[in-house]
């Protein structure tokens, strides 16, 4: 039994730290090239940014084989919203950081969900992991809309003048369709990590100092724009 507690806690270990790792390069990800493509005026930036968080979930899930990685993923990406707020001085209730917030989170919600439907299958079969990209899209788009629209009653100037169902369609029906080969592109990436994870590990040594220094890397990598 106690062997059984050990091995349990040690499962739990490496899964918090697949959610640090990998959601720190997903927040930093959403504050370096979701800056870019917001600054350069990019169509659409929100569903090219939702399909990037997707390829890393499915890498991550890839890796650490627990389909409910990704949900800790967003809420750690989503974090990293907070220096935003810490830095300019604004409220984190303030839209510039709420929003993006709940759209991360949303985005790892739909994608989980997802996953665990599919999650006999997810691991061996492609089609699997495209449909729950799909999927997972399809649920993020009807999850962050009804919030934005009937909760917050804010949001996309688009999803306010289409309105709900037409918004769904004409947003997430192409990213729902971009993530059809982004979750799979995701998951044949985590699998060329375990293998390289594999050789490192026989040097944990080498292995556990690159991880903090990543995460610490992706932190850094939103700081730096404030000083």
């Amino acid at each position: 039994m106690e062997r059984l507690r050990q091995a349990r806690a040690g499962v739990d270990l490496r899964l918090l730290a697949g959610m640090i790792i990998f959601g720190s390069l997903w927040g930093a990800l959403e504050a370096t090239l979701g800056a870019a493509l917001i600054a350069l005026h990019i169509p659409r930036f929100g569903a090219i940014m939702a399909n990037f968080g997707f390829l890393l979930m499915a890498a991550g899930v890839a890796i650490y084989k627990r389909p409910e990685l990704p949900l800790g993923m967003g809420i750690i990406a989503a974090s990293f919203k907070l220096i935003d707020a810490t830095a300019l001085g604004v409220s984190p209730l303030a839209q510039m950081i709420l929003n993006p917030m709940i759209a991360i989170v949303m985005e790892a919600l739909g994608f989980t969900l997802a996953v665990a439907l599919l999650w006999r299958w997810f691991p061996r079969r492609l089609a699997a992991q495209a449909g729950a990209g799909a999927l997972g899209m399809a649920l993020y788009y009807i999850g962050v809309s009804a919030i934005y629209l009937y909760i917050l009653r804010r949001g996309r100037r688009e999803l306010l003048e289409e309105g709900f169902l037409r918004y769904i369609l004409a947003h997430g029906g192409p990213a729902a369709a971009i993530a059809l080969f982004f979750s799979p592109l995701g998951y044949r990436l985590g699998r060329l990590i375990t293998r390289g994870l594999e050789r490192l590990a026989a040097r944990p040594g080498l292995l556990y100092a690159g991880a903090v220094g990543l995460v610490l890397l992706c932190w850094a990598a939103i700081a730096w724009r404030f000083f």
